[in-house]
């Protein structure tokens, strides 16, 4: 690995990292009873992390590019690689979800406060931000993991859209670079086809997986689901998410060959 693969691992990382903390948002959005402002916060989260995207295209379309120059023997490890970072970087997250929903408890009271986000913001800058996120520090409770996988919580088609989901939007792009490697001469009409991939990967989590999530959030704010079985669901959808970037590795390269046969044939 060179330093350009090691920053690349580095901003994939970033967005799945911050994506997989959303979790934690929900749970802070509960014990608050502040649902909408711990979404909207956790949006600047979202729009910081999905910017490391903007970092990441130019740099890995110039390492493909450099590779075309290359013999070519089908390598797929800086792909895999990132895919790894993904895994590496969601059960991380996963681990700091307890951290990060109290945390996340401190900053919806400051902005109440402070009711400006640049003042919030600036807040980190300070030996207060410090402390707080030193008494967030928390690891997960063992309760929270028992029955994860007896599927009581959420649906198993839930758990298996999300793996899906997770799995087409982590792999989207690196299939369709990819396929652009094994076929050079459509690689422009394989790279736009990745929108394709990414489209059907946020139609199951955003048309499917997170209505259910949600309609499950808003039953334990209106005391209908129990804290204890959401916080278990939360697990569950977690280990389906890290599932998800694991099946991405196993996408990559059929997905690859799926976007030659597709930009082929339009």
């Amino acid at each position: 690995m060179n330093l350009q693969l090691i920053l690349l691992c580095a901003l994939i990382a970033a967005i799945h990292f911050i994506s997989t903390l959303s979790y934690g948002i929900r749970i802070a959005g509960i014990r608050t009873g502040r649902l909408a402002l711990c979404l909207a916060l956790f949006n600047v989260m979202v729009l910081l992390s999905r910017s490391s995207n903007s970092i990441l295209a130019p740099l890995l379309s110039k390492r493909i590019e450099s590779h075309l120059h290359t013999d070519f023997s089908g390598d797929t490890f800086d792909f895999r690689m990132l895919l790894l970072a993904a895994t590496v970087a969601t059960v991380l997250a996963a681990f700091l979800i307890p951290t990060f929903q109290r945390f996340a408890v401190v900053s919806v009271g400051a902005y109440e406060r402070k009711r400006s986000m640049f003042r919030l913001l600036f807040t980190t800058l300070s030996a207060t931000f410090w402390k707080a996120l030193r008494k967030s520090l928390s690891a997960p409770k063992l309760s929270n993991f028992k029955g994860m996988l007896s599927f009581s919580e959420v649906p198993v088609s839930i758990y298996v859209m999300n793996a899906v989901g997770t799995g087409l939007i982590s792999t989207g792009v690196f299939s369709a670079l990819y396929a652009g490697m094994l076929a050079p001469e459509l690689r422009l009409t394989a790279g736009n086809l990745s929108a394709a991939v990414n489209m059907f990967g946020t139609l199951i989590l955003f048309g499917v997986v997170d209505p259910h999530f949600s309609f499950m959030s808003d039953r334990v704010v209106s005391g209908e689901e129990s804290d204890a079985r959401f916080r278990r669901a939360v697990t569950s959808m977690t280990a389906s998410r890290i599932v998800g970037t694991l099946l991405g590795q196993i996408i990559l390269v059929p997905g690859a060959f799926a976007i030659v046969w597709l930009a082929r044939s339009i």
